[in-house]
């Protein structure tokens, strides 16, 4: 009978520990801590509201008619709206780390109810085991009347009812510091992803901030500049579609009838030309702070000048030029009616016909042209045409 209320009191006491979690979740800590997340939830909030009136403002900026005023008006406003972006970022990665910070505390409490749940547990299976296994004919033939033996049967079904729940218990606080690992990993992840994100977005406010300088120094405010600057920029950009669609079948036959083609590799497997840079814009990018003037055909890849700019894939040299826009500039033509542009570069590795095997270095990255800093502007030309090089370069992203 003594054994049988030692082992109830155990289960008592093991099962008023298990909502020590609850208890903890309520403390001051944990307290300051949620209040933190909540005031950063609120404060990403107030700031994606401003961002929306900024984003308002650059959709129509964009639908009007290109001129030089439009064009510095939009970058302003593509300026403010990513110095927002950043801060926002940076509230995110902060709520992230407060959010790790409290599953921290409260994987550390479950562990912690989780050891004590298994050392009761221990002592009351032990006991259990000392008392020579009670059982219901033992209660039976050991009972002085028949309400000792109701009293002891109920004590036993207490026992098994305790144990259950203990056990139940024990399960539960396991499972719950399973899933809060898995969410503390998942919030790690979050945190990578926005650090990258963060860094990718001062890259974009850098070149915004440049952009509005290299706008005002190309056209010296001057609207007829503008609008000349424009009419160059178009043309560059159409005669280098008609001069690679003249020169494709050339000099894919060319590659298919010279000894060095078989040395050139696979034509279909292209590589990211500078593989240590940061992407900066994207193929048809919408935040491309020049868009009026033309749309951006390639995908900017920021790097200190000199970084080397390799072949994207094998082919031959179709020329090297300087124009006004892509400043010094290198075309590849492959084979399957592929091209590839590098411009912006500071100096060339090539000559106009010589062969290139996939990753031969051609040249250096550079601010030729109409730049906003060192870069590489890079294209993808299917028949002539631009294409979203991401589809083509496996890992660009």
């Amino acid at each position: 009978m003594r054994k049988i209320l030692y082992i109830i009191l155990l289960i008592i006491i093991s099962t008023t520990m298990s909502g020590g979690h609850l208890v903890f979740a309520q403390n001051a800590e944990v307290d300051s801590l949620n209040s933190e997340i909540s005031n950063k939830k609120s404060e990403i909030d107030s700031i994606n509201s401003k961002m929306d009136t900024y984003k308002k403002k650059i959709q129509e900026l964009s639908s009007k008619s290109a001129n030089l005023r439009n064009d510095i008006e939009l970058i302003e406003n593509q300026t403010a709206l990513a110095k927002l972006d950043i801060e926002a970022t940076r509230a995110n990665i902060k709520k992230q780390q407060l959010e790790i910070e409290e599953i921290d505390k409260q994987i550390t409490e479950e562990t912690a109810t989780i050891e004590n749940q298994k050392a009761m547990l221990e002592e009351m299976l032990f006991e259990l085991h000392k008392s020579d296994k009670i059982g219901l004919v033992q209660v039976l033939f050991s009972s002085q009347d028949f309400n000792q033996m109701f009293t002891e049967i109920e004590n036993l079904e207490s026992v098994n009812k305790g144990l259950n729940k203990a056990l139940t218990t024990s399960k539960a606080a396991k499972d719950g510091l399973e899933t809060n690992k898995a969410g503390r990993q998942e919030r790690l992840d979050g945190l990578v992803s926005l650090e990258a994100d963060l860094k990718q977005k001062i890259n974009t406010l850098t070149a915004n901030e440049e952009a509005k300088n290299t706008l005002i120094a190309e056209t010296q405010s001057s609207e007829a500049e503008y609008r000349i600057m424009m009419s160059e920029l178009r043309q560059e950009q159409q005669y280098i579609t008609t001069q690679i669609s003249k020169l494709q079948a050339e000099i894919e036959a060319k590659i298919r009838n010279s000894d060095n083609s078989a040395d050139l590799g696979d034509p279909g497997v292209f590589i990211d030309p500078v593989p240590s840079a940061v992407t900066t814009a994207i193929f048809h990018d919408p935040t491309y702070p020049f868009r009026n003037l033309f749309e951006h055909s390639g995908h900017d890849l920021a790097a200190p000048t000199g970084t080397p700019i390799r072949a994207s894939a094998p082919g031959v040299v179709a020329w090297t030029k300087r124009g006004r826009d892509y400043g010094n500039y290198v075309i590849i033509i492959h084979e399957g009616g592929f091209s590839t542009l590098y411009a912006h570069m500071s100096a060339f590795n090539v000559k106009q016909d010589q062969f290139v095997a996939r990753g031969d270095i051609i040249g250096y990255v550079g601010s030729t042209g109409f730049s906003t800093g060192p870069h590489l502007h890079f294209e993808v030309r299917l028949n002539g045409i631009p294409v979203d090089p991401r589809n083509y370069v496996p890992g660009l992203k």
